[in-house]
C-alpha cells in the first residue's frame, strides 16, 4: 500500500551557514557501495541487519543512509562548497546523507552536498547506530532546523546571515540553522560498555512518540540494550513537518574537539561511514500524530559571576590591556575590539525567523566586529579571563575567520593559555593563569603565538588561510560550565582583542 502524505501539519511559529555549490557529495556516490557493508555491520550489543528486517516486517519502509565527516574547509578549497559554516578550527563535524522519503514528490531545496538536509514527516524516524569518538575533550550530537520557507512579502535582504535557496518548484527558503533541544554529549549519552569513549550508541530521531516507541521495541528485539538508546525528539507542533512544498528541512550534526590520541581519532573518522548504520524509517501507512512538546532544557547559569572567584579582575584586565598597548604602541597603531553575543538560540531564531548560525546550547559564543590585517607586520592580540580556570567552561577557544567564506583559519585553545598572561600582570596578581594573552600573527613572535596562514599559495587549500586585506572577525567559544550546558552570557567577562597595524 502506498503511504499517504499529510499536507496540513503547519507550525504556528550552530560560526555561519552559507550556500553550497552545486556539486555532489562524495558520500552520496558511495552510498550504494556502503549498503551491504553497513547492513552486515553489527555492534557487539545489537544486529542492525536484523533491525531492518524487523522494521520492514512491522509495516515500515527502511532506507539506507550514511554518516560521515564533513570537512568544510577542505571541501570549500576544492570548490565544492561556498561556505565553511564558521567552522570551529581544530574541531570536526559529522553529518547524515539521507535518501528522500518514499513517494516524496517535491524535492528538497537544492543545498549540496546531496541530502545533507532533509524533510521529515511527523511519523518518520531516523536511526543511527554509530561508534563513539575516542577520548576527547568534547563531543556531541544534535538536531537542527535547517531551512524554513520565506514569508510572503517579507524583505530579508538586511537580515543577518540571510541567503535564499530553492525555486518555484520547491519553494523559496532561508536558513534558520537552529538547534532543537539540548545536545547528546559525552556527559549524558547512553552507550554500550563502560566508557563514553570508543563504545557504541544508538540515536532515534522522530517527531512521533508512538513511532519512537515502535522503533525502540524493534531495536531491543534486535539485541540493542535499552541503556544505549538515545531518543532525540523533534516537537512536531512547533515545526512545519512534511514533504510538501514549503515544509521545513532538518539536519543532524556531530562535533568532536581535541581528541587525546591523534592516531585513534584518525582511525575513527576514516572508518566512521563504514562502521555506522543510518536508516530512514517510514510507516507504509501514515501513523496517527503523537507529537512531542518542546523539551524543558537546562537553564544557563549558576547565579554566580566568574569574577567572584577571580582576584581583582577589573584591575588586572586593565593592567593587561595597558601593558599590551605599551609594548607595541611606538611602532603600531591599534584598534580595540569588544565582543558581543554572536548567535541566538535555535528556538528563538525559529520564532524570530532569523539565522541562528548553527548554535549549540553546550556553548557560549561571542564575536567581534569585522577588521582587516593590512600587511605582514600586522597582528592580533586576544586576551581576557580564562573561563576554564574560573569554572565557566570545560574548554574555551578563540578562532580567526575570513569573510565571506567564514573559514576558521587560526585557533587558540585554553590548553595553550598557561603562563601566557604573566608578563603583562603586576606581581600582586595571585593567580595569573586566571587570565590569558595570546597572539595571532604571520610569523611566530613568541611562545604564545598562533601563526596565520596565507590563502594564496596554500598547499593545503586556499581556505586554510587568509590574505592581507581580507575582511576578518574573531569568535570566542566556551563549552560547558558546571551545570553541563554553556555558561550564562551574564555570568562571564567577554573576551577581548586588539589589532595592531604597522605604522
Amino acid at each position: 500500500m502506498k503511504r499517504k502524505i499529510a499536507y496540513f501539519c503547519f507550525a504556528t511559529c550552530l560560526l555561519t551557514a552559507g550556500i553550497f555549490a552545486s556539486l555532489g557529495n562524495p558520500a552520496s556516490a558511495k552510498a550504494e557501495e556502503q549498503d551491504s557493508t553497513q547492513e552486515e555491520a553489527s555492534s557487539e550489543t545489537g544486529d542492525s541487519a536484523q533491525l531492518k528486517t524487523l522494521l520492514e516486517g512491522s509495516g515500515f519502509t527502511v532506507q539506507q543512509g550514511s554518516f560521515y565527516e564533513l570537512d568544510t574547509v577542505k571541501s570549500a578549497s576544492e570548490g565544492k562548497l561556498m561556505s565553511c559554516f564558521g567552522n570551529n578550527a581544530g574541531s570536526s563535524y559529522m553529518v547524515f546523507n539521507l535518501p528522500e522519503a518514499p513517494d516524496q514528490e517535491v524535492p528538497n531545496p537544492t543545498f549540496p552536498p546531496d541530502n545533507w538536509q532533509y524533510k521529515l514527516c511527523q511519523d518518520e524516524a531516523l536511526v543511527l547506530v554509530t561508534p563513539l569518538p575516542p577520548e576527547s575533550v568534547y563531543y556531541s550530537f544534535i538536531n537542527y532546523i535547517m531551512f524554513t520557507e520565506q514569508k510572503e512579502g517579507k524583505d530579508y535582504t538586511n537580515e543577518s546571515g540571510f541567503f535564499s535557496v530553492g525555486d518555484e518548484t520547491t519553494g523559496l527558503y532561508h536558513p534558520i540553522f537552529g538547534s532543537i533541544g539540548e545536545p547528546v554529549n559525552m556527559l549524558n549519552i547512553k552507550h554500550s560498555g563502560d566508557s563514553e569513549f570508543g563504545s557504541t550508541a544508538v540515536m532515534v530521531i522522530s517527531a512521533n512518540q508512538t513511532v519512537t516507541d515502535q522503533v525502540t521495541e524493534q531495536l531491543k528485539a534486535s539485541g540493542f540494550d535499552e541503556n544505549m538508546i538515545n531518543v532525540m525528539p523533534i516537537p512536531a507542533e512547533t515545526y512545519h513537518m512534511g514533504l510538501e512544498k514549503g515544509a521545513d528541512t532538518f539536519c543532524f550534526l556531530g562535533r568532536i574537539s581535541q581528541p587525546s590520541d591523534a592516531d585513534a581519532y584518525e582511525e575513527y573518522i576514516s572508518t566512521l561511514a563504514d562502521k555506522s548504520v543510518v536508516y530512514r524509517v517510514t510507516p507504509n501507512t501514515e501513523a496517527e500524530a503523537a507529537p512531542y512538546e518542546n523539551a524543558t532544557v537546562t537553564p544557563r547559569g549558576t547565579g554566580k559571576h566568574e569574577t567572584e572567584v577571580m582576584d581583582k579582575p577589573a584591575e588586572h584586565l586593565e593592567n593587561i590591556r595597558e601593558a599590551i598597548i605599551a609594548k607595541y604602541a611606538d611602532e603600531y597603531t591599534y584598534e580595540e575590539l569588544s565582543t558581543e553575543i554572536a548567535v541566538p538560540e535555535g528556538l528563538t531564531a525559529y520564532y524570530n525567523d532569523t539565522n541562528s548560525q548553527g548554535d549549540n546550547r553546550d556553548a557560549m559564543y561571542v564575536m567581534t566586529r569585522d577588521f582587516t590585517l593590512d600587511s605582514d607586520d600586522d597582528f592580533i592580540v586576544v586576551y581576557g579571563a580564562n573561563h576554564t580556570q574560573t569554572g565557566k567552561a570545560r574548554y574555551s577557544n578563540a578562532v580567526l575567520y575570513g569573510r565571506p567564506m567564514l573559514n576558521g583559519v587560526c585557533s587558540i585553545y585554553d590548553s595553550l593559555y598557561t603562563g601566557s598572561a604573566a608578563e603583562y600582570l603586576e606581581e600582586n596578581c595571585e593567580n595569573p593563569d586566571q587570565y590569558y594573552v595570546y597572539k595571532m600573527a604571520r610569523t611566530k613572535m613568541d611562545d604564545y603565538t598562533s601563526v596565520i596562514e596565507y590563502s594564496t599559495g596554500n598547499e593545503k587549500g586556499k581556505y586554510y588561510g587568509v590574505d592581507n586585506g581580507n575582511t576578518l572577525l574573531l569568535a570566542f567559544r566556551a563549552y560547558l560550565d558546571e551545570t553541563n550546558v554553556g555558561a550564562s552570557y551574564y555570568e562571564v567577562i567577554y573576551d577581548r582583542a586588539i589589532v595592531f597595524h604597522k605604522k
